[in-house]
Parts: structure tokens; sequence; C-alpha cells
């Protein structure tokens, strides 16, 4: 999400610090007023589904050169440090990349979600082309011009990456064009071709095996323009196909995918700021997948119901997924300094069995957000936002599982 208040107090008391590195804590939370979790009713939790226009897609499809997922991932422009450069003092931490520094540095594009090829495919997670992507949100923060939304697809075995606008299609067949995802992008969950983007007051879906390379000469506006089309300077867009409106009051804050679930399921948390009483209590709820159409599965008028959900009670989440039925959350504390102090995120588990909720202090970046498992590799990943200090953090699962 976006820059939050600062929490300084939640009701758990997080130990000193050792000078310079942070002072880890581990504690079993209980039951109590501030931190009461347990599952709730699915009711509230409907989604309805519209689509883009499939005559304005096919219309661009036309008018534009059409690449594949390895084409854009093969053309990465840019490369992060790596190395004794790109270290963290976070613990636990199997892998990390960081970013070029106009990316770690800039104003403008604050980091969001993140997700990977093996959300988007499970197994080896690789593309048709053998790769192992990254995906990482980004939304325009600087009050400029409003660019939207991007993603960022990072290569693991090169750290190379691009970015990637997104983009909604506009006008009609004979005319047709495209805007800005107007999105804070708080979350990501790949699946299949489809890239589910959280969008506060439902989620958005964009297509990563119909994206349109455009005219990197056109750096002033986007869409449709005398001298063809165009995306602020970038080099490729993906495209919104489906959006899910919410019925209900929640927020969708991040989004992650489960594939430890039959079938596989999408998990969304939501987030509170401290002391918010006009809202309700942080709620997580889950949704199955249609493994064939990739979708969230609905019924005939297209809407989807939730297949769980919970009140978790903890301010300030930012992340959540499931993982062979425990739940793991990101919170975020503030953002001040260079991660020596407890403006360190901590790591949340709950297991809904038992009803238990253990949370470690101190374990994730300063300005931690979204959550991803990668299985297989034993990954739980998470990026962070504020400037000068984003990296993308691949977590040992292990750790937090005993």
């Amino acid at each position: 999400m976006s820059t939050r208040p600062r929490s300084r107090t939640r009701g758990i008391v997080k130990a000193a610090l050792a000078a310079g590195v942070a002072t880890l804590t581990v504690t079993a939370v209980g039951a109590g007023a501030a931190h009461a979790a347990g599952a709730i009713s699915t009711s509230g939790f409907n989604l309805t589904r519209t689509s883009s226009s499939s005559s304005v897609l096919s219309a661009l499809d036309a008018a534009l050169p059409n690449v594949s997922l390895d084409t854009v991932a093969a053309d990465a422009n840019r490369v992060g440090p790596t190395g004794s450069s790109c270290t963290s003092v976070l613990p636990h931490v199997k892998k990390k990349y960081c970013w070029a520094s106009d990316d770690n540095n800039t104003e403008q594009w604050y980091a969001q979600g993140v997700s990977s090829t093996y959300d988007a495919y499970g197994g080896a997670g690789t593309t048709a082309g053998g790769r192992s992507l990254l995906a990482t949100s980004w939304y325009d923060h600087d009050g400029g011009t409003n660019k939207g939304a991007r993603v960022s697809l990072l290569n693991r075995a090169t750290a190379k990456y691009r970015h990637v606008l997104l983009a909604v299609p506009t006008g009609t067949a004979s005319s047709p064009s495209f805007t800005i995802a107007n999105t804070h992008a708080g979350g990501l969950a790949w699946y299949g071709r489809y890239l589910y983007v959280a969008d506060t007051s439902g989620i958005r879906v964009f297509d990563m095996a119909r994206m349109w390379r455009v005219n990197t000469d056109i750096s002033g506006s986007i869409g449709r323009t005398s001298s063809g089309y165009g995306a602020y300077g970038y080099k490729y867009v993906a495209p919104q196909v489906h959006r899910y409106a919410r019925q209900g009051t929640f927020r969708y804050s991040s989004i992650a995918i489960d594939r430890t679930t039959s079938p596989d399921t999408l998990v969304a948390t939501e987030y509170r700021a401290p002391g918010d009483t006009s809202q309700a209590s942080p709620r997580t709820v889950r949704y199955n997948l249609n493994e064939s159409t990739k979708l969230i599965a609905e019924n005939a008028s297209k809407v989807a119901g939730a297949d769980g959900a919970w009140n978790i009670g903890v301010d300030s989440l930012q992340g959540g997924v499931f993982v062979s039925g425990r739940l793991y959350l990101s919170q975020s504390d503030g953002g001040s300094t260079a991660g020596t102090d407890n403006d360190r995120g901590d790591l949340y588990r709950y297991t809904p069995s038992s009803n238990s909720l253990v949370r470690w202090g101190n374990h994730l970046p300063v300005g931690t957000e979204d959550f991803s498992h990668w299985g297989g590799r034993g990954e739980l990943w998470t990026t962070a936002e504020y400037p000068t200090l984003r990296g993308l953090y691949a977590l040992d699962l292990g750790a937090y599982t005993g």
C-alpha cells in the first residue's frame, strides 16, 4: 500500500536494539481484544466480473505488434546491484535483488506487489522459454503526470528486468485506444496468463499473454496519437481484460496465490491504519480459482463467492499468503531509517486449525509490502516500497514453520 501512518505501539512490546542490528523477537500472540483472530462468515465478500470490450481488444491486437512474455523478458534493459552491494541485515534471507539506482531512489514510483512465474505456472515455475521471473507492481506516487501503474519483470538468473506499463483499453473497434490503469496496485497474484492486481474496491486483471509493443518516441502521452500508439515512453503495455468489483466493504489491499490447496486459491488481505475505528477489523478472504479458465471460480452471473474468511485483528497488514493451511502476514511499521531500528516490518503466522497467532518482530524490511510463496524453493517473497530502501527479498519459509 502507499505510505502509511507510523504505528509505534500495537499492544506488543518490541525488544530494544543491539548496536546497528535489530533485536528479533518471536511472540505467541494471545486472543486478547487487540489480536482476536478467528473464522468469520463468508457473506459480504462477493465479487462481480466485467470484461473489457472484445472488439476493442481485437482492434488493438490488429493495430499493434503482439509480443510474448519471453520476448519482453529477453528484452530486459535494466539491472540492479548484486552480491556484496545488495546485502541485508534481515534474518533468514535466502536471496535478494536490488533495483537500479534510479528505480531505488525515485519518488515517482512506489513498489507494492510481488508475484512470480511459480504462482503463474506451478511446477518448476518457468515460462515457455524456460525463464524464472519475479513480478513487482509500482504505482505513480509523485503527484505529477499520472502514469498509473506498471509491473517490473525480473529474471532471477540474470537480475535483469524491464518495466511494462499497465493499460486500460478505451475507444471503439474503429478507433481503439488505451489509457492508464489508475490503481494503487497494492498486491499481485499471477495465475496462468492473468496478472491479478489489488485495486482496493476490487481486483483488476491484466493479460500477460497479450502484451503490445508501442512507440517509445511518444513520451508525453498514452494511447492513440497522430504518430501511432505510445505509453509515456514505455516500450510494452499489458492490457486490462477483466475487473472484479466488490459487493461489500472489504478493502483489497494485497492478493496472493496458494498452490497448496485443491483447487488453487486466491488470498486477499485488508489494510487498516492503527486506531482507525471507522473501518472493520482487518480481514482475510480466500476464493477458489478455476484451474481451466484461470479466473476466479464464479457462477453463471459472473459472481465469485468467498471460500473462507477470517478476522485476524492485526493492523497495518501489507501482504498475506496461505501455505499448507497456515496464513503468513506482513505488517509494516513506518519508514524513517535504513532498516536498523523498529521501523522494520513484522511477520505473523496464523493457523486457523488451532486459532493460533505467532509474531516475529523486525524480520521484514522497512516498508514491507506484499507476500508471495515460491513452492519447491521454500521461499517467502516480499518487497519494500520506500525510496533508497527498496529491494525484493526471499525469506526462508522453513524458519517460520516450526
